[in-house]
């Protein structure tokens, strides 16, 4: 997989000496794993003479990132195929993007910045993750990617693997950089940003301000929103009752006044006013229904604004103080249906009720302003240190902190109260009237109906001491023994108005040690071994509420010939629960349930979900055993595979009443009856549902391995040079137990609601460039797999697909611009993704949806320009 990068083995680098690093140009020279400066890899704290590590390690640097032409760091980790899914920004509500290598969940990938590990975004507190979304892509140098356990290194949530964003740090002159984007009906982008750098003799500093919008998608613009009657795919039909004018039904069952039936559609045109039953006559026993997700956007509205500065200054030969600071205010408006009533009653007394009983009635209101669920979130992360050497060794010290407070709000909700005060008043004035086609009232009655808007409040601090010694401790034959020995305490607050009336708050203290220790090398001339080390790490932190534990990871790296490096790693993890899953208090809301053990019967229970005091840490292993192979001969040839395999236990899980209720006897407690009815009892059934607790609790094993590949090839001809990479995972096994007491599941090639994992997924590109045009296309592959429901597998596969891309730049830098000041430093990008506009495959795992939201893109064919001017 770590092929998926052009000339790979010189972009690992995480914080290296850059001057001693070649340049992408350079690759097509480079004909084998070569030795260079000594650099940090991500993964380990080792200063090494390789571009490589233990574990694979895939870098994703500026100028993939412009060939690939995303706007954000989450759209970019879309080409890697460690991440068997990504869900739809809409379905965060707020906007967000996470990150989950391996399908393992956003709260086991550690997120770094720079190589130092973030604390949760506010607005995704309850995931324990990090919005992707909060990075100006902008000021991104290079995205790595460590798909590998790295609790010995990094400590807690580096369970499934680490992205490390390294931020721009040397940067010389100023550039002004434009994009536009949009797709079909909406989804427009635009960005603007600024980026400059100084750089003296004592040291360097750069800036980058950044400013983007997003526009919405409305559902309409989607055929597969625009109808929700899924039964031409052959699935369900979810299109609702929910109309304008609506629908009126009794409320014994018996059927309505002066009608045949106990239902009837309200009939189109009319005022409402002075209607009988014999208006009804024409539509009794006819239900209208339409697709409610027509009315709302499937993107929602977007604004960030943030800036990141780096700057480092010498203040002696041996010393130097450095300093960053990341600012980012983010907003989100995602707009929802209009307001509306499901069963609503309308008594007798309502001056527009036609039939003299109190009756039932579906309705969409109109003319009022759609319901939007509002976000905001404002950060401040800041890190100031020091680094330098003494003796031979390299230290650093530094201190990290994080301030990061949001809140959200919904805007034109409806007051229960207020509604139902309204449809019982008796004064036509004050009376809604829900049998008119169009509004229900006057504007200032619809008016006095909204609720006052409940602002919710969230965040998250933390701060973060650390330092480390680096050196070498001894020479043997084969080099020097390289040594990491340091300390970190940290301490991380949430709050989470919705789930914790109060903030809570964790502290960690930890030391971790590293060791490289080379046994053989090239010079020693042994046959069969060209290069043999062994790599070493331990940790051991001290958590506030879970107390202690060590974690250990080695690795072994061979070389038999020079050519190839064979390598293989094991480690162990841990992660203790995050804070919310602790200590929410007790929430319970209305859910609609399909009891099973009365015979399917639909109805409304009560949802209770509440913190858990006792919950255990999740414990894990991690192994991979692979190679890279640069031939000889080749020059910018690569191949790389590994296989790898991660455990996991004690693992926290959250239940949906689905699977509660079809799994009601393992799940002892957990759903509350009321007594059966006398009918019950003769037909043998339980009383009806009154609550289902989907509270978290430990149980399970998570067993997940496979196999990545890669090849990858830079090579010049007459016409310019080519560039092309294939990267593919193979998952072989994803075994959960969802449910105690049972056995394991193989999610492979099985679509579900956390996130598809698809058997197999790959992405290719193929780039040409000469004097400086160049062109670029992607492919990405989705392997088939068997769709299902929230309560099992069924009978229809979802096919598999491939998206195509394509991307054009000219770059004036290749030509002599002296004489055009305008012309001089431009640089114009012309792209289009998704480009045969394929729509998403069908999938029932989407319910109302119609589609696999971890799978399919919504956006479609996605078009785009960005122009970027050295000033």
């Amino acid at each position: 997989m770590a092929g998926i990068v052009l000339g790979l083995s010189v972009g690992v680098a995480a914080q290296a000496d850059t001057s001693a690093e070649p340049s992408m140009q350079d690759t097509a020279s480079v004909p084998r794993i070569v030795r260079v400066e000594e650099i940090v890899v991500t993964g380990s704290r080792l200063k090494t003479d390789t571009l490589e590590g233990p574990s694979p390690v895939i870098v994703l640097d500026r100028g993939k990132i412009d060939s690939l032409g995303v706007s954000s760091v989450s759209e970019l980790l879309r080409f890697t195929s460690q991440q068997p899914y990504v869900h739809s920004e809409v379905f965060a509500v707020n906007g967000s993007q996470v990150v989950s290598l391996r399908g393992l969940g956003a709260d086991m990938t550690l997120v770094l910045i720079n190589g130092r590990r973030v604390v949760p975004s506010a607005g995704v507190v309850a995931q324990n993750a990090f919005d992707l979304n909060t990075i100006p892509l902008a000021a991104v140098e290079r995205v790595e990617v460590l798909s590998d356990a790295a609790s010995a290194v990094y400590g807690a949530d580096a369970v499934g693997g680490v992205v490390n964003i390294i931020l721009k740090q040397d940067v010389s002159g100023t550039v002004a950089d434009l994009h536009y984007g949009t797709a079909q009906g909406g989804a427009r982008e635009r960005r603007a940003s600024l980026t400059t750098g100084w750089s003296g003799s004592r040291g360097h500093a750069v800036l980058v301000f950044d400013a983007f919008e997003k526009g919405a998608l409305p559902g309409a613009e989607r055929t597969r929103i625009r109808d929700q009657d899924f039964r031409r795919f052959g699935g369900e039909n979810y299109r609702v009752p929910n109309t304008n004018p609506g629908n009126v039904r009794s409320l014994t069952g018996e059927n309505l006044p002066g009608l045949p039936s106990p239902f009837a559609a309200v009939p189109q045109g009319g005022s409402g006013i002075g209607l009988t039953p014999a208006d009804f006559q024409a539509t009794a026993g006819e239900r209208r229904m339409d697709s409610l997700l027509k009315y709302e956007a499937i993107l929602p509205e977007a604004e960030r604004y943030s800036v990141a500065a780096f700057a480092e200054l010498e203040i002696s030969p041996h010393a130097k103080l450095f300093a960053e600071l990341l600012y980012n205010d983010r907003r989100s408006d995602l707009e929802l249906s209009p307001a509306r009533l499901s069963g609503a009653v309308v008594p007798a007394i309502n001056p527009f009720n036609p039939f003299g009983i109190d009756v039932a009635v579906d309705y969409r209101f109109a003319g009022m302003s759609s319901r939007h669920i509002m976000s905001e979130a404002e950060l401040w992360r800041g890190v100031g240190g020091a680094r330098g050497w003494l003796g031979g060794w390299e230290w650093e010290v530094s201190l990290l902190n994080t301030q990061e407070e949001g809140s959200s709000w919904t805007r034109n909700a409806l007051d229960p109260a207020r509604v139902a005060q309204a449809l019982a008043a008796s004064d036509p004035a004050q009376a809604l009237n829900v049998f008119a086609d169009g509004p229900a009232g006057s504007a200032a009655l619809l008016s006095s109906l909204m609720a006052v808007p409940t602002v919710s409040d969230y965040g998250s601090d933390g701060t973060q001491v650390a330092a480390f010694a680096r050196g070498a401790a001894l020479t043997l034959p084969a080099g020097a023994v390289q040594v990491v020995v340091g300390a970190e305490w940290r301490e991380e607050e949430i709050l989470s108005g919705d789930f914790i009336g109060h903030p809570v708050d964790r502290r960690a203290s930890a030391v971790f040690a590293e060791v490289g220790l080379p046994l053989i090398d090239g010079a020693m001339q042994i046959p069969g071994v060209h290069g043999l080390s062994l790599q070493f790490a331990g940790r051991q932190d001290h958590y506030s509420d879970f107390g202690d534990t060590f974690n250990p990871q080695f690795g072994l790296m061979w070389t038999p010939v020079e050519s190839l490096l064979l390598r293989i790693s094991h480690g162990t993890s841990f992660r203790p629960p995050e804070l919310l899953r602790l200590y929410s208090s007790r929430d319970t809301f209305p859910y609609v349930i399909v009891d099973p053990r009365r015979n399917g019967e639909v109805t409304e229970a009560t949802a209770i979900l509440a913190g858990n005091p006792d919950l255990d840490p999740v414990e894990g292993e991690s192994s991979t055993v692979g190679f890279v192979f640069t031939p000889q001969g080749q020059p910018g040839l690569r191949l790389t595979g590994s296989y790898w395999r991660i455990k996991l236990k004690k693992r926290v899980e959250v239940f949906l009443p689905e699977l509660v209720l079809a799994n009601e006897a393992r799940f002892p407690g957990r759903v509350v009856r009321d007594d059966p009815s006398p009918a019950d009892a003769a037909l043998g059934l339980p009383g009806r549902v009154l609550s289902v607790d989907m509270s978290d609790i430990n149980f399970g094993l998570l067993d997940t391995r496979g196999i990545d590949f890669g090849v990858s090839h830079v090579f010049d001809t007459a016409a310019g040079q080519w560039s092309a990479s294939l990267s593919a995972t193979w998952v072989k096994k994803y075994e959960t137990v969802d449910v105690p007491d049972t056995a394991p599941l193989d999610r492979v090639g099985v679509a579900d609601v956390e996130g598809t994992i698809p058997e197999w997924s790959a992405v290719a590109t193929l780039g040409w460039s000469r004097r400086g045009l160049s062109v670029s296309t992607s492919a990405r592959y989705t392997d088939s797999y068997d769709d299902a429901t929230y309560l099992g597998r069924l009978d229809r596969r979802v096919a598999s697909q491939t998206l195509f891309d394509a991307q054009v730049t000219w770059d004036s830098d290749a030509y002599d611009m002296a004489g055009s000041r305008w012309l001089r430093g431009l640089k114009l990008t012309l792209g289009v993704s998704n480009l045969f506009d394929e729509e998403p495959r069908f999938s029932e795992i989407g319910s109302s949806f119609g589609f696999d939201s971890s799978q399919g893109d919504i956006r479609q064919r996605f078009g785009y320009i960005n122009l970027s001017k050295k000033l």
